[in-house]
């Protein structure tokens, strides 16, 4: 049985697919586990390859976007997304971007925040 956090985050990211959906994202994979982490959701705006880190709260604080997100959170996100691109030749050549997307539920409806390029390789 899923805690109470984790049926919150799962809710998050299916209300940050459909508003990437919903903003012509094209959706690649979500939830994907490989050996280094895992990648909340891995999709396509045009030319460019968009990873995001999905992040539920219920109460305000904390900080913004890339401020919820800890530095080796970031990296294990980095190291993996290396990973999912030696797997996925197909999408190699492609810029990538990393984004934050915080699913608010402490207001009704939920409210979406979308950080674009919230952090980048360091």
């Amino acid at each position: 049985m899923k805690t109470q956090r984790q049926q919150l985050g799962k809710v998050g990211e299916e209300i940050a697919q459909k508003y990437l959906l919903k903003n012509g994202y094209a959706l690649i994979a979500k939830n994907l586990r490989l050996r280094r982490g895992e990648i909340d959701i891995i999709c396509a705006e045009k030319d460019e390859l968009v990873i995001v880190e999905v992040k539920s709260v219920r109460t305000p604080g904390f900080g913004q976007g890339e401020e919820r997100i800890s530095r080796k959170k970031r990296l294990k996100i980095i190291r993996t997304t290396y990973n999912f691109l030696g797997q996925n030749p197909a999408y190699k050549f492609m810029d990538v971007r990393f984004d934050v997307i915080v699913v608010n539920f402490f207001k009704y409806p939920a409210q979406i925040n979308h950080y674009k390029g919230a952090f980048w390789e360091q």
